[in-house]
């Protein structure tokens, strides 16, 4: 799972998007790829983040030489400014223009998948028309709790998750889950991260309050629990809607 971290700034998200929107790509074709959606940090979920990444684009890919594979070839550069003085020049003053500073990459290993069957047939590029006033319509919502676990107890939370008894199969509305693993060094801190993508915030929000009314999920018999210093600080909780949402057959 690849993804670029962008600080956009105010008044300039409809700008911003219309850019994503009118790109021309053949990333949906591409051999290995399984999903793409832009998120776009959600309101309402409490006090303002910590950092102030509030776009973030989201590939998952079969396997990181699949992605390899598209980021070094002529697809890559189409989708960046085609690979043209002009066209890179042009989409380097529109970066300027809308975001703050550089895009940060984050790159993780998905485990222990679950996804639905897309309702939709493959595609290229999402087709969504934008003016560049009007902020794009979410398409889905996609909930991220992120972790910071202490070196060393990485098998240990990553097994607290997997003796976990998932119900997220039986919810309307649900579409795909990963627990994510942390490739290279974690510049923000966080090791881990749950990705659970819904239809809508509604839907999540019937889950979610399912799971608060049971109370925490409970490892299986024997799974045993996390040492009481597994997290270097508490779980950070964030919310996207979801853009320019792109699926290949096989779903998440």
């Amino acid at each position: 799972i690849a993804m670029n971290r962008f600080r956009v700034k105010a008044g300039r998200e409809a700008a911003y998007e219309k850019r994503w929107a009118d790109r021309k790509s053949q990333l949906g074709l591409r051999e290995g790829f399984r999903f793409f959606c832009m998120l776009r940090r959600a309101d309402g979920f409490g006090p303002p983040p910590e950092d102030d990444v509030n776009f973030i684009s989201c590939t998952i890919w079969e396997s990181k030489e699949n992605f390899d594979a598209w980021r070094t070839g002529d697809a890559f550069k189409e989708a960046h400014g085609g690979g043209t003085i002009g066209g890179i020049a042009s989409m380097l003053l529109a970066t300027a223009r809308n975001t703050k500073g550089k895009p940060k990459l984050a790159s993780w290993e998905g485990l222990m998948p679950q996804s639905t069957t897309p309702s939709t047939p493959p595609a290229a590029w999402k087709q969504v028309e934008a003016d560049g006033v009007t902020q794009l319509d979410g398409e889905a919502f996609v909930a991220m709790n992120r972790f910071s676990v202490v070196e060393g107890s990485e098998d240990a939370f990553e097994a607290r998750f997997a003796n976990r008894e998932s119900t997220l199969m039986s919810f309307d509305g649900f579409k795909g889950f990963m627990l994510l693993r942390r490739e290279g060094t974690a510049d923000d801190g966080f090791t881990h991260s749950t990705w659970s993508l819904w239809r809508d915030r509604a839907a999540f929000e019937v889950w979610r309050d399912s799971e608060k009314r049971a109370g925490k999920p409970k490892p299986a018999a024997g799974g045993g629990g996390p040492p009481p210093n597994i997290f270097v600080r508490p779980p950070v909780p964030t919310f996207y809607e979801s853009i320019l949402v792109l699926e290949s057959a096989k779903g998440v």
